[in-house]
């Protein structure tokens, strides 16, 4: 049972605010944790790759808080997109208008059940975002989202051909490498350090902790097949609440957008967006009353080898503007200065 409070509650700057569902605010579950009458906490330690080499960061996993994440966002995307087997968006039939191609609608988001993590103490909430599916099928649940990432890639492909299972594509290996960072990982191929171990023997997959949000919720392609994105400004327009709405439910510490193109409709979608970096790729934003660092990187996929970031573990994009983008990260996320 969820209890709706109309009440103001002081919420200091760095601390995460109240989920949002459709009609109605209630305050942060991560603000209230005695709501859980038994959380599940559990302590991992990893090991540095940069400059905190030899010494070790105490991450804690909250599971319960993400569970209920979980929840509420399901709460509003079977309210509001996808229940069952109907699609309910109430701007369907204007987005469809507007693309004559094939049309695939009602494809959620993922989010790990290690998604609530805290590194030595600060909020650890990894939110990747690209624009689209990108192809069918349509009426994607969060629970099937969530097999297909964390199960049939993470699990079930490797990195590199080496490893004797099926290769991810490059999105998804540009993704590892982003997450491989931003836990603290060496950049690799290797499955074994893909995994985050807890302190009684159990682990997470890195694709189980962290959300895979898109943008849109509908992939518009063309009809002679394909996945090269069509989608119209009708689309991004209308989706751009569900989005709003997503990020409010998952409270993100850190957004690292997957494609430039389409960054201005991430950056719309925010309230305040600062630039903190000569090179406009890491910004500070703000949506609602939750701040939250962001980089705009290119596609991983991108076919110009100049952007592209996916092929490998060492691509010049990949370690001359992830890398030294993300180590920055990691440094703000960490310090005890307020100020970014």
């Amino acid at each position: 049972m969820y209890l709706t409070a109309f009440v103001p509650v002081p919420y200091p700057r760095n601390t995460a605010v109240g989920f949002s569902a459709w009609a109605w605010r209630t305050p942060s579950l991560s603000q209230h944790p005695h709501r859980c009458a038994t959380p599940l906490t559990t302590a991992i330690t990893l090991d540095q790759p940069d400059d905190r080499m030899g010494a070790q960061e105490m991450i804690t996993n909250d599971l319960a808080l993400t569970h209920r994440r979980i929840q509420h966002l399901n709460m509003y995307m079977t309210a509001s997109v996808l229940a069952d087997d109907r699609f309910l968006c109430r701007h369907f039939s204007e987005c469809r208008a507007s693309h004559t191609g094939n049309f695939y609608e009602g494809q959620l988001h993922h989010v790990g059940k290690a998604y609530d993590l805290q590194i030595d103490g600060r909020p650890w909430r990894i939110v990747v975002v690209g624009q689209a599916y990108g192809g069918p099928p349509p009426k994607v649940t969060l629970d099937e989202r969530y097999r297909s990432i964390v199960v049939i890639t993470g699990e079930q492909r490797g990195f590199a051909r080496d490893s004797g299972l099926l290769v991810r594509n490059p999105h998804m290996r540009g993704t590892t490498s982003l997450l491989r960072l931003l836990f603290g990982i060496p950049l690799g191929t290797d499955r074994a350090s893909e995994y985050i171990k807890t302190d009684d023997g159990s682990k997470y997959h890195i694709f189980d902790a962290f959300a895979l949000v898109n943008y849109l919720l509908c992939s518009a392609v063309s009809s002679a097949g394909g996945t090269t994105d069509m989608s119209t400004r009708t689309m991004h327009q209308n989706c751009r609440g569900h989005f709003r709405q997503t990020l409010e439910i998952l409270e993100p510490t850190v957004v690292a957008v997957q494609g430039i193109g389409f960054w201005p409709l991430v950056k719309r979608s925010l309230e305040v967006v600062e630039p903190i970096d000569e090179n406009g790729l890491m910004y500070r934003a703000q949506l609602g009353r939750r701040t939250f660092l962001t980089a705009a990187f290119s596609h991983p996929s991108a076919r110009d080898a100049r952007y592209g970031w996916g092929a490998n573990a060492h691509t010049p994009y990949l370690l001359e503007t992830v890398v030294p983008t993300v180590k920055r990260i990691r440094e703000l996320l960490l310090t005890d200065d307020p100020a970014w």
